[in-house]
Order: C-alpha cells, then sequence, then structure tokens
C-alpha cells in the first residue's frame, strides 16, 4: 500500500491534570509539536489530519476513521489528563484495526510503571538504580541504606511530580515528600538511588536492527547549589525559568568513544528489553562508581524540534522533516510486514 496520508493524534487535556503541572505548561507546546509534525509531513507530499483527543472518545475515533489515513503519528501522552492512559490510546487504536507510529499498548503501560520497568530490566541484567515503592500515605518507611534519595510519582512521565524537592537528604523529608506525592499524584511514589553523576539521554530508532544516535548530556554545572542536580519538570518544560535556562544540553556529549559504545549498548538492550518500536529514548545516569545505569525508558517519546530525538537526530544527520517522515515509513513498514 502507498502511502499518502496521516492523522495525527494528541491529548488536549492539560486542564484536567492532577497535581500542580497544569499551572505551569500549557496547550501550547502540545499544539505545536502537532502543528510541526503536520508541517514536516507536508513538506514531504503526504496529506495530513491532526485529531486532538479531549473526554469525547467515540467521537475521536470516528474522526480517525472519516479521514481514513494510511498510517496515525500517535502523539498521545496520555488521556482525560492522567499519563497512565497512554497505553490506553494504543489499546484502543489496535483494538479498532488502526496503524500507527510507537510502541504498542503493553510497551507503553510497562515503561510508564517505573517499578515494573526495572524489574524488567533487572531480568536483562541492565543495570538501573535501586529502588523501592510506597503505595500509602502515613506508611512505616523502610530505612534506607543512605541519603539522598530521590521521590517520584510511580507512573508518570515528562518530569510530571519532579521539582527540586523530590530529593531528600534525611527520613523526615522522606516521609514527607512520600506523602506528598501519593496525595497530590494519586499514586504509589518510588523512592530511588539519587545517582550523584553525569545524565545522558540516548535515542533509539528502528525496529528488527534498532541503532543508537549521537549521545546527548545535561549539562547542569549552572545550577546553584540550592538546586539539585535532576531534569525538575520547570527544568524540562518552562522555558523562561532559570533552571530552563541553566540546564542546556550538550549534544554529541562529549565522552570517550569506550564510554559512548557503552551507553549504544545499554540502550538498544533496554529499548529492546521493554519491547520499544520505531523510536525511543533511553535516559541514564553515570555516579562515581562508573557504571551507567538507566533510569528510564521512554517509548514515543517528545519529538518536537526542541526536544532531545530530534536534537540527536540531527547530530546524526537527519533533519527534521527526514526523521519524521523515517519514523512514519518505519511504522508503515511494520505493518506491511506483518500483513503479507
Amino acid at each position: 500500500m502507498t502511502l499518502k496520508k496521516v492523522a495525527i493524534i494528541y491529548n488536549d487535556d492539560m486542564d484536567m491534570m492532577l497535581g500542580k503541572e497544569h499551572n505551569i505548561a500549557s496547550w501550547e507546546g502540545v499544539i505545536d509539536t502537532a502543528k510541526t509534525v503536520e508541517a514536516a509531513l507536508k513538506s514531504e507530499g503526504l496529506s495530513v489530519a491532526i485529531i486532538p483527543l479531549r473526554d469525547k472518545v467515540e467521537g475521536f475515533i470516528k474522526t480517525i476513521k472519516l479521514e481514513n489515513a494510511d498510517i496515525v503519528f500517535n502523539l498521545c501522552e496520555g488521556a482525560m489528563g492522567r499519563s497512565v492512559f497512554e497505553m490506553n490510546v494504543a489499546a484502543v487504536l489496535e483494538l479498532f484495526g488502526f496503524r500507527f507510529t510507537g510502541s504498542g499498548p503493553l510497551t507503553l503501560g510497562l515503561a510508564l510503571h517505573k517499578a515494573r520497568a526495572k524489574g524488567i530490566l533487572a531480568y536483562h541484567a541492565i543495570p538501573t538504580a535501586g529502588s523501592f515503592v510506597i503505595s500509602t500515605p502515613n506508611s512505616e518507611l523502610p530505612a534506607p541504606n543512605s541519603f539522598p534519595l530521590i521521590v517520584k510519582p510511580v507512573q508518570e512521565d515528562a518530569s510530571i511530580g519532579i521539582d527540586k524537592d523530590a530529593v531528600v537528604k534525611n527520613m523526615a523529608a522522606l516521609k514527607k515528600r512520600v506523602d506528598y506525592v501519593i496525595k497530590n499524584y494519586k499514586q504509589p511514589a518510588i523512592v530511588e538511588e539519587y545517582i550523584d553523576g553525569r545524565e545522558f539521554n540516548v535515542a533509539v530508532i528502528g525496529n528488527n536492527r534498532p541503532k543508537a544516535l549521537p549521545v546527548s548530556e545535561i549539562d547542569f554545572s549552572g545550577l546553584s547549589e540550592n538546586n539539585p542536580k535532576i531534569c525538575t519538570y520547570e527544568a524540562k518544560w518552562v522555558t523562561d525559568s532559570p533552571v530552563y535556562l541553566k540546564t542546556p544540553p550538550v549534544c554529541p556529549a562529549d565522552i570517550s568513544k569506550e564510554l559512548e559504545q557503552e551507553l549504544f549498548s545499554i540502550a538498544v538492550k533496554a529499548y529492546n528489553a521493554l519491547g520499544c518500536r520505531d523510536y525511543a529514548r533511553v535516559d541514564m545516569r553515570m555516579g562515581k562508581d562508573g557504571i551507567p545505569k538507566v533510569l528510564e525508558v521512554n517509548p514515543n517519546p517528545d519529538i518536537s524540534p526542541n526536544a532531545g530525538f530530534a536534537r540527536s537526530a540531527a547530530a546524526g544527520g537527519l533533519d527534521y522533516s527526514q526523521l519524521i517522515l523515517e519514523i512514519v515509513k518505519m511504522a508503515h513498514n511494520r505493518y506491511q510486514d506483518t500483513e503479507q
């Protein structure tokens, strides 16, 4: 089947989010990404339709059917204000027989659940930071081996629930933060070893033989001592904030060839272990022990022109339009292969 038309879907639900993030972020970034992907595909000669998902799933599916596109570019990072529903969107697309870009529902669900993902990584002997999960507020907490630790919602991405208070240095702060996460994000908290070191992002692309793109590193050297060296929600998304401006990415990262190959190997192993398709980003930290540990595997990562995936692609020789078209073609070919 010839590839002629693409339907772009995204979640228009920022005002429904739990926690405080919707007070900072706006719909603009999500909509801008959809429009930028649209422009990229049109520049490559494809017909494009943009379809937002808000709260009427029946109408959303009806619209996708009416557009009759050859493939759906799935930009939905959740639904109805909840990241946990990201997998549900992919599941609905599968149930209705739509071809779509990116990972399937099982991968999206597993990768989003940080504790489940860690279990899979550990099974495949992929290094990751030690952690434990607390499900109810006011629980008796296990005594950690050491501080500092970092506390996150167990099923969020995009640094939701991570601010400067996420890193804790004593038992009182740990208890306070765990209770805060559980109460505000209506889900368990994962308490993780805080790795004080370099943070790398590795973009991976492909299916049968996925390959890693040039490594990107987040430069935390500009942060004051009052700010922990982490990529908070503000540092990731609020472009005029001091922490955003003082945590610039460096791509390609200034690393040895040996470390680059090690990061590539870990990233591709993690990509395969979680069953990623088409494209994903693997985030890692390396502390004083020199062992890169996977923080998260991010299937269907932010694909906006300013984000890390597009930056790594550009460093690898793919301009933005080429990258978007490549993702669409990979997904389209994946379905062609399975239908033959």
